[in-house]
């Protein structure tokens, strides 16, 4: 039993219980209310003194990249930055890089309250040999959170070069031996770690290569374009997987005239930088969700239109894209750079509620990867995924209007508790449990 100060629900009410206390059986949550009810209805269960925090549910970081735990910085403010790592990744990085980055990569995610993330191996999937998606798992494996590897096609120009960097052998990847090194790595690590590690089927960009601009000529996929696209979705219809792939303004548009069975749920999308209000259209009719990285460099160079999205009925999550080169796992932090850029835009304050906010990071974040139905809130039934806040930080005193208060001032630096799957995996701040 987690004996909570406020319990931020999201649930289906969007109950915040102050005071709250969760109860946990095995791995999933079996009650939720507030406290005294509580406490005298389950008197003789074991209890976790949480009182003096703000428990929510398991954050989830919907997409970002393995790799950038270990280079944070690296050419930063230079502009060659993706040339630099890419060259890295696909040449020189080995299955000891990859497996020493995901330790990072998942203690400062844990650190940070996300319990689940997904992650590309690499800037694009590296899809040479499945050993690396493999070793980028293990951290998250030993530490006992939720990941999802996201993997497949690179995207043409085919072939990608890459380097085993143990015997030095130059390997030219093509769409067949991404198809099948993909395949090889959702037969190791799909449901692997007691259902806690998964497979995304996950493309580079949604459509890298069309001709057209969208208005006076329609954007019009290259034949690899689509030879990509159906071979991901023939692969994700085969083991019942997701698919999540980049995208950037012309791609929906593409992709729907050429693939046009791409464009479903089981599709999200991230970044969505200049995407056209045709798009939003498109990919609301077809129930498909964006994954927006507020500090993305995608933003920077095009505005994807978050409110517009939302008011079209889309599921927008909000994420870190990974910590490099000049950002962090901290979630909660971006998620007020997300709302501050919207209403900038906007010139009204108004926008995206803290509310709102923390939806995008937990229970619509669940539903961008497919996985609402087990976590992402608070409620009976759903896997014991919980996270608390330290109210006592200054940053969350005076302690009023809590779950305005965990949006507007909390940073990861406040997470002092984390469970997933009923098991404790982080406690007073400096005791990680494996």
């Amino acid at each position: 039993m987690l004996v909570g100060g406020a319990v931020i629900t999201v649930d289906d009410d969007r109950r915040v219980l102050d005071p709250g206390t969760t109860v946990v059986e095995d791995d999933r949550i079996a009650a939720v209310g507030d406290r005294e009810t509580i406490l005298e209805a389950y008197s003789s269960v074991e209890r976790i003194d949480l009182r003096e925090s703000a428990l929510l549910p398991g954050l989830i970081d919907s997409h970002g990249h393995a790799g950038h735990a270990l280079t944070k910085n690296l050419a930063s403010g230079t502009g060659d930055w993706l040339e630099v790592v890419r060259e890295l990744y696909c040449r020189h990085a080995g299955e000891r890089f990859w497996r020493a980055e995901s330790r990072l990569a998942a203690l400062s995610r844990l650190r940070a309250g996300v319990t689940t993330s997904l992650s590309y191996v690499g800037s694009v999937p590296r899809v040479d040999s499945p050993e690396y998606d493999v070793a980028a798992a293990d951290g998250y494996r030993e530490l006992g959170l939720r990941h999802v590897c996201a993997v497949g096609p690179p995207g043409p120009p085919y072939p990608l070069d890459c380097r085993d960097p143990r015997t030095g052998k130059e390997i030219a990847v093509d769409l067949d031996r991404a198809i099948e090194t993909t395949r090889a790595v959702i037969d190791r690590l799909d449901g692997a770690a007691d259902g806690r590690l998964s497979v995304c089927v996950a493309l580079a960009e949604l459509v890298p290569e069309f001709e057209g601009d969208g208005d006076a000529t329609p954007p019009q996929a290259s034949e690899r374009s689509i030879a990509g696209l159906e071979r991901v979705v023939e692969l994700a219809a085969e083991h019942d997987l997701p698919i999540q792939a980049h995208c950037y303004g012309g791609q929906v548009e593409a992709a729907a005239k050429a693939v046009p069975e791409i464009l479903s749920p089981s599709l999200s999308l991230a970044h969505c930088a200049g995407i056209s209000e045709k798009e939003i259209e498109l990919l609301a009719d077809n129930g498909v969700a964006a994954s927006h990285g507020p500090l993305t460099h995608a933003y920077a160079t095009a505005r994807f239109p978050v409110i517009e999205a939302l008011d079209a009925g889309l599921t927008v999550a909000i994420s870190t894209d990974g910590a490099a080169p000049d950002r962090s796992f901290d979630l909660l932090s971006q998620a007020r750079i997300a709302a501050q850029l919207q209403r900038v835009h906007f010139e009204d304050t108004s926008l995206l509620p803290a509310g709102k906010l923390i939806e995008a990071m937990t229970i619509d974040a669940a539903a961008t990867l497919g996985l609402d139905g087990e976590i992402g809130s608070l409620e009976p039934g759903k896997k014991a995924d919980v996270i608390a806040l330290d109210a006592r930080s200054a940053r969350l005193c005076p302690r009023y209007a809590l779950a305005q208060r965990v949006v507007h001032y909390a940073t990861g630096g406040d997470v002092a508790f984390a469970m997933v799957g009923g098991r404790v995996r982080l406690q007073d701040w400096n005791n990680v449990r494996y």
